[in-house]
Order: structure tokens, then sequence, then C-alpha cells
């Protein structure tokens, strides 16, 4: 079976993408159009069966909606995904990505993230949704430090 390489979402995605969303139980109330332009998908036959998206903000990056649709689980998606939106947010001068998470803090842990209080997260990402309203308090937070140029 070959590869599914992450590859960017077009602009047609966003119905599909949410229907992923809301079948892996993650919240799907704030996304819009607009966050299409940094998400990355997985497509087999044309359907989306993994997806993850980079909010960026001037203090940081925080990772979202990474999602793998069941039928599709234990073949690395996830992974390729990460490794490329930190590859992402590297290019694009960020120094850390955050995430919160109810249930894959071990997977993100893997990939070089460690919890984080979310009391000292900038006060910018702080105030977007994900940490705000959407993401229960019991969600474990996150943080990536990123090297510039290297890996971190």
């Amino acid at each position: 079976m070959s590869a599914l390489l992450p590859e960017p979402a077009l602009a047609g995605d966003l119905p599909d993408l949410l229907a992923l969303l809301a079948a892996c139980s993650l919240p799907t109330a704030d996304l819009a159009q607009r966050h299409l332009a940094d998400f990355l998908v997985c497509r087999d036959g044309g359907r989306i069966v993994a997806s993850g998206g980079l909010e960026f903000h001037a203090a940081a990056a925080l990772l979202r909606s990474l999602a793998v649709a069941p039928s599709h689980r234990q073949r690395g998606l996830a992974t390729r995904l990460v490794d490329e939106l930190v590859q992402r947010a590297r290019n694009r001068g960020q120094h850390e990505i955050l995430l919160l998470t109810t249930s894959a803090a071990g997977f993100f842990a893997a990939r070089g993230f460690q919890p984080f209080d979310r009391r000292q997260v900038p006060p910018e990402l702080a105030q977007c949704s994900e940490f705000r309203d959407l993401c229960p308090a019991s969600a474990v937070c996150m943080r990536r430090t990123l090297a510039n140029g290297g890996a971190a």
C-alpha cells in the first residue's frame, strides 16, 4: 500500500474536514474557510482520512484538529502530519507550537511536545477559542520549542 502523504487543504474541503473532526470528537465550532490555508489533509481515493492544522499567532503557533479516521489509524498519518506542520511552523519563524489534547498526550510527547502550564500560555493564544471556549479545562496543554533552522 502506498503512503498517503499530507497535502494542502483545498477551498472545497471544509465540509469533509468538519465531518472528519466531528467523527473523531474534535471541536469544529470555530473552524472556518479562512483556516484552510494552514491545514494539511491526507486523502485516500479522494476522501479526507486525516487532517491537521496550525493557527499562527505572534507569540506561538497552535496545532489543532489533528485527526485520523478510525479506518486509517496505525499507518503513520498523524506522525507525518505533525512532522510537516512542525516544519511549516519553523519555516514561518515560529519559536514554539502549543496544543491542547484530551486523549493524545502520549502521542505528542513521543514527538517532542512536553506538558506546559496552561496559565503560562501567551495571552494572545490564551484568548483564541480553543483555549477560551472549545477545549475543556481538563485538556492537557503541551508545547514544543522549535530551534531555528534545525531539529528541535
